[in-house]
């Protein structure tokens, strides 16, 4: 017992010291399960949920993820390379590769590359970089 009353001062000050990573790992995880809850719902606007929120949701995770990875990168440079491979996927999707294709039948490769190509898709990953930028900004991108 008097070891774990020793360990909590510790334990405190790495929570205070990584809180900003702390919170982005559990928005990542928030996110990420949302992300994927998107491809199945049924229910009222289903088409816009699973055709288009997720892309918003997989632009937000991705500025989250670089947020941590590139810890020197600043927060708009997160969101726009979260924007910048999004994009290029959707070009793909564009493109028709016959491997990529081949990949899409499985169904994690499907919900995470998609297997149509839609303009409006664009509006949409815009939408999930700025609100990236804002949320990786707000909680602190450069934390010690």
């Amino acid at each position: 017992m008097k070891r774990i009353l020793l360990l909590l001062p510790r334990i405190n000050l790495f929570l205070h010291h990584n809180q900003g990573r702390i919170l982005k790992i559990i928005l990542l995880a928030l996110v990420f399960i949302t992300a994927l809850y998107t491809k199945e719902y049924t229910g009222e606007f289903q088409t816009l949920i699973t055709s288009h929120i997720g892309g918003i949701l997989y632009v937000l995770f991705g500025a989250l993820l670089f947020s941590l990875v590139f810890t020197r990168m600043a927060s708009w440079q997160s969101a726009l390379l979260a924007l910048s491979i999004t994009s290029m996927l959707e070009f793909v999707q564009y493109l028709r590769i016959p491997f990529m294709i081949e990949l899409t039948r499985y169904k994690v490769f499907l919900y995470l590359l998609g297997n149509s190509f839609n303009w409006m898709d664009f509006v949409y990953y815009v939408m999930g970089a700025v609100l990236g930028y804002f949320v990786v900004m707000l909680i602190g991108h450069r934390e010690g």
